[in-house]
């Protein structure tokens, strides 16, 4: 049976993990390799040890020196203190304070010992921001009758009070232990499964974007939901092993396919008939690349394009510092196109040798 190969490097960008079926002469050609890596699929390893394993086969049949994986650490986000806003505040003097206790506002300002903004965790001061804006417009409309002046005082500090609740979420996306974790300092690299809270984490990175919506300035903000969906980006750090495991993809595949591909174009194929060493590196071509790090580099695809949407909106946010954008620029654009040229590079090359030994993936 033959096995597609693909019809263009481009096509991997997009492509779905590589499935083909065994025939059974297959089966039992490689029954032994599969015993091996049956051993190892168990403990989930990361696409770090499935290079290694690529590299170290490929060393051995060809019996030359490869270049080893290579993992860097990401460039590391600038300090969170440069990047947080320092929201002021609103004084109130003790004659408004008690002229708005009679109302829900009264309730929230006491909170803050009568001082509309303190230092607190950002996820904390938003929600503080969030209950002083939901109950404004209340309070302003019950004053409105009886005290103008004090009424009008109330909307120019809601107008004030909208600005800081948005520099407020700015220092929750730029400051916060578990936003800069979750973007800087992945735990570990992409497996083919067990990516801890991998989708979960998406939904609430577009939680959190969600929080300027219009709709959101009209009701406060759950707590507890909030630190729950932090609390699962903390966990996951969905977007730093993704840019890592897309960074060492990068930095590992371009050295490796200039290495390999002197030595494949000296493999002999007469008349296009295969030799049995062509064989043997098509089948570790199969069992590695194929089977185990072209799944990884689709789900560094996948997550791509369902975080892009927000990537691009935060970059197009005034509120935003431009270190932090430039930073998200660097990994989720220009690392992104890195990785890929990479990929697709390194299968143009297999395409090339497979197509001259006239072999598929598998035979």
């Amino acid at each position: 049976m033959k096995f597609q190969l693909f019809t263009s490097a481009n096509s991997f960008a997009r492509a779905l993990p590589y499935t083909p079926t065994f025939t059974s002469a297959w089966r039992y050609a490689v029954g032994a390799i599969a015993i091996v890596l049956l051993s190892g699929c168990f403990g989930q390893e990361t696409v770090k040890e499935s290079l290694d394993d690529y590299q170290g086969r490929l060393s051995r049949v060809l019996d030359t020196p490869l270049p080893a994986t290579v993992v860097k650490p990401l460039p590391k986000l600038i300090d969170g203190s440069q990047l947080k806003y320092n929201i002021e505040g609103l004084s109130i003097n003790l004659r408004e304070f008690y002229a708005i206790q009679d109302c829900e506002l009264g309730r929230v300002v006491a909170e803050r010992n009568t001082s509309l903004g303190k230092s607190q965790l950002p996820s904390q001061r938003l929600v503080y921001e969030s209950k002083l804006l939901s109950v404004f417009s209340a309070c302003e409309n019950s004053l409105r009758e009886t005290d103008t002046k004090l009424a009008d005082t109330l909307a120019a500090w809601k107008k004030a009070k909208e600005a800081d609740y948005t520099q407020s979420w700015a220092n929750l996306i730029q400051t916060s232990k578990e936003l800069r974790l979750g973007l800087n300092s992945p735990e570990r690299l992409l497996a083919t499964e067990n990516n801890k809270d991998a989708l979960a984490s998406i939904n609430s990175l577009y939680f959190l974007d969600e929080l300027l919506a219009p709709a959101a300035l009209s009701q406060s903000i759950d707590s507890s939901e909030l630190e729950a969906q932090l609390k699962i980006i903390l966990s996951s750090r969905l977007p730093a092993s993704l840019w890592q495991t897309q960074q060492t993809l990068a930095t590992t595949l371009p050295k490796l396919t200039e290495s390999l591909a002197p030595q494949l174009n000296a493999i002999a194929c007469p008349e296009g008939r295969a030799s049995d060493t062509a064989k043997i590196l098509r089948n570790v071509f199969y069992l590695f690349f194929i089977e185990e790090i072209q799944p990884v580099g689709s789900l560094v695809n996948n997550y791509h394009y369902k975080l892009m949407p927000l990537w691009e909106k935060w970059q197009d946010n005034p509120v935003l510092h431009s270190s932090f954008k430039r930073y998200i620029n660097q990994q989720a654009n220009i690392g992104f196109a890195t990785y890929s040229n990479a990929m697709q590079e390194h299968v143009s090359m297999w395409q090339q040798f497979l197509g001259r030994c006239n072999l598929s993936p598998v035979a």
